[in-house]
């Protein structure tokens, strides 16, 4: 494919790479994206007569005269070419990931792969020779940037200023004397023998007259030993601090278990390469994914006690309930441990208003994690979320102590619907503030939103399930109550004959901006529009099987009939009036919807991503973007939402509280499915 930027991370420990061809540049740190510097690594080949060329991330070395890339689950590959040498120069960074496995997936270490081959002809053109022997290396050159030779290693030490910054810092040299610094330690360790210690890298000698020494290996480790976060108030640090004592310890565990972790990457890449997923779904799945490993934070706090949060990307903000909502398939996935971590976590902040108990939009922003970030609350909504992710992870996990240790709070935001609802149809009109953000007053904050309204049905449908698991029957028959007001309402006011209505409401008076506070009036533009967001509510009932009673002809042709009217070059618009943005995460949800209910919609995949390439070449430098060009939601997590192909092409349904597994026989797209979660 391509050269784009592409990102590489790690779980929750934050060390992460940019490499960005356009740029000529990686973006380098060990506490990850926007604390990190452009960086001059220059990864190339050497002949004897001294003829240099380097991937496109230097500007000290002339480059390769082509260069393609390959997207991996756990890293990204570049094969490069030249006439001048008459070699092919292979490079594989790979970031061990494993399910379940902490010591794999959250060790601050990527792995450098080198090979050379001959390449005697491109094209139609023969190379100018091949170049036998030579060198090959890794070097790195940054303005803060401390190099020291160390026995068989080279140290690499730096700080980073304890202050976001958004832009492209030019010159980490002008950094203020008087800002508080991190200190970063980092080892570049060679693996395989014979290696050679430069000033600013690691060479080797390769001879292609002799196997062995035309194919090299080391790693690169990165240690931050204080703490990275505030957690209500207490420092945190890095969870690997907890696993390994200092960065000397992480590149001896890299190098004793180097086989293992080679083969458990290799093992998720085949995940996707098996698949039967077709090139553009595998390829956005591990872009997205190495965009979200970027964004998570595993840390301790002081008194032991663990934290797992995410950014939403360029937004800072930590783990926002609604991303997360649709991040969660990955941790059902992999890491089921972890949307456990974070129910708990979300339990913490539980707000009040004049309506009842609802949950903060986010746990904090930025460096500082604790109470809500962001500008307004989202109360139906994210109680919603709430509830249908523990639903879903109880029914996977079959993990009775989960709704136990959760009903409180969850009759709580159940109660917040009844009370939302002052008309008596079963319809929120109060707290439907929501999550699209950048989108018209219709979509973004109406009351009466049938989005909404069939979100909290099924929040609700969940909730009496849960509610009769643990004998609550008052509470089960509440739920149903309002689940049987939201049916009734939605066939007989929001369906306009072909599609549902946007909102029931089809005037602003008396409608407040969720922004500026002030009240609307007129006509509310987009009412009667076609939505992608009318079954958004549906997914994780479908994951386990538990669907609500719902006219489902009337959700397919809804769902069929938005998608035409809103489609667009990269996917659909929010509604067929509200044409102010696309959100690739929310189309591949409405995707993954419409594939468990059997509707056979085109694969969108490729729009998609065209999207990411576009945004990640000609001067771009986005990593996963979620939106098109009037907003800005960069190197955002939301992406991963793309893992959800694996589950809803097969229609895997898991209920281990009935202990059912089903998949279909025949995908949605007729594509073979080969799902299975390495253990």
């Amino acid at each position: 494919m391509e050269l784009m930027a592409t990102a590489v991370g790690r779980l929750g420990s934050r060390f992460s790479l940019v490499f960005d061809p356009d740029a000529k540049q990686v973006l380098h740190s060990a506490l990850g994206r926007w604390l990190d510097f452009p960086t001059d690594l220059a990864i190339g080949v050497k002949s004897e007569d001294e003829v240099v060329r380097a991937l496109p991330f230097t500007r000290r070395f002339p480059h390769f005269e082509i260069v393609e890339q390959q997207l991996t689950f756990c890293g990204v590959k570049y094969v490069a070419r030249s006439w001048d040498l008459g070699l092919a120069f292979k490079t594989e960074l790979i970031a061990p990931f494993y399910p379940h496995d902490e010591w794999a997936s959250v060790a601050p270490l990527f792995f450098i792969r080198l090979e050379v081959q001959p390449q005697e002809r491109i094209f139609w053109r023969p190379a100018d020779r091949v170049v036998r022997r030579g060198q090959v290396f890794v070097r790195l050159q940054r303005a803060n940037l401390h190099l020291t030779q160390a026995h068989d290693r080279l140290k690499i030490n730096y700080s980073v200023p304890k202050v976001l910054w958004k832009g492209e810092r030019e010159r980490p040299e002008d950094l203020g004397e008087s800002e508080e610094l991190w200190w970063c330690d980092e080892r570049l360790v060679p693996i395989s023998s014979n290696a050679e210690l430069l000033d600013d890298g690691i060479a080797f000698q390769f001879d292609l007259d002799d196997p062995t020494k035309c194919r090299f290996d080391l790693v690169w480790c990165a240690f931050v030993d204080e703490p990275v976060l505030t957690v209500f108030g207490q420092p945190a640090s890095f969870k690997y601090r907890w696993l390994f004592t200092d960065v000397e310890a992480v590149a001896d565990f890299a190098c004793r278990h180097f086989d293992e972790l080679l083969a458990k990457a290799n093992q998720m890449d085949e995940l996707l390469s098996k698949s039967g997923l077709t090139k553009s779904q595998a390829d956005l799945i591990r872009f997205s994914f190495q965009n979200f490993l970027l964004n998570t934070w595993w840390v301790v706090r002081d008194d032991g006690a663990e934290w797992f949060s995410v950014w939403e990307g360029s937004c800072h903000f930590h783990s926002t309930i609604d991303v997360e909502y649709n991040d969660a398939l990955v941790y059902l996935a992999f890491f089921p441990e972890l949307l456990e971590l974070l129910l708990d976590e979300w339990a913490l902040f539980e707000m009040q208003d004049e309506v009842g108990s609802y949950l903060a939009h986010d746990m904090g922003g930025e460096l500082e994690v604790g109470r809500q970030a962001y500008h307004h609350p989202m109360p139906v909504e994210e109680n919603a979320n709430f509830l249908l992710m523990l639903h879903c992870l109880w029914r996977w996990t079959g993990k009775h102590e989960l709704i136990e240790r959760h009903s409180g709070l969850a009759k709580r935001l159940t109660a917040y619907f009844e009370r939302s609802d002052t008309t008596g149809n079963g319809f929120p009109n109060l707290g439907t503030a929501n999550t699209i953000d950048d989108a018209s007053p219709a979509v973004q904050y109406s009351r009466e939103q049938t989005y909404l309204a069939v979100k909290t049905l099924c929040a609700c449908h969940a909730a009496a399930q849960i509610a009769d698991a643990l004998g609550e029957t008052d509470w089960a028959n509440q739920c149903r109550k309002l689940v049987e007001r939201i049916r009734k309402t939605l066939d007989e006011q929001a369906w306009l004959g072909d599609h549902y209505a946007v909102c029931l409401e089809r005037s602003a008076d008396g409608l407040v901006d969720a922004w500026t506070g002030k009240p609307l009036s007129g006509e509310l533009v987009g009412w009667d529009a076609h939505s992608i967001y009318t079954a958004n509510g549906l997914l994780y009932l479908l994951l386990s099987g538990n669907e609500p009673d719902l006219n489902y002809q009337r959700i397919c042709t809804d769902i069929v009939n938005a998608y035409w009217q809103s489609l667009t070059e990269y996917g659909c618009t929010h509604t067929s009036a509200d044409r102010s943005n696309v959100w690739v995460s929310q189309n591949l949800w409405r995707d993954f919807v419409a594939a468990y209910l059997g509707i056979q919609l085109p694969d969108n995949s490729p729009r998609y991503f065209t999207l990411q390439t576009f945004m990640n070449t000609s001067g771009l430098t986005k990593g996963f973007i979620d939106t098109y060009l009037t907003n800005n939601l960069c190197f955002y997590p939301r992406g991963i939402t793309s893992i959800g192909y694996l589950f809803a092409l097969c229609g895997l349904q898991i209920d281990k509280v009935r202990n059912i597994v089903r998949l279909r026989e025949k995908s949605a797209l007729s594509l073979p499915c080969a799902f299975a979660s390495p253990r």
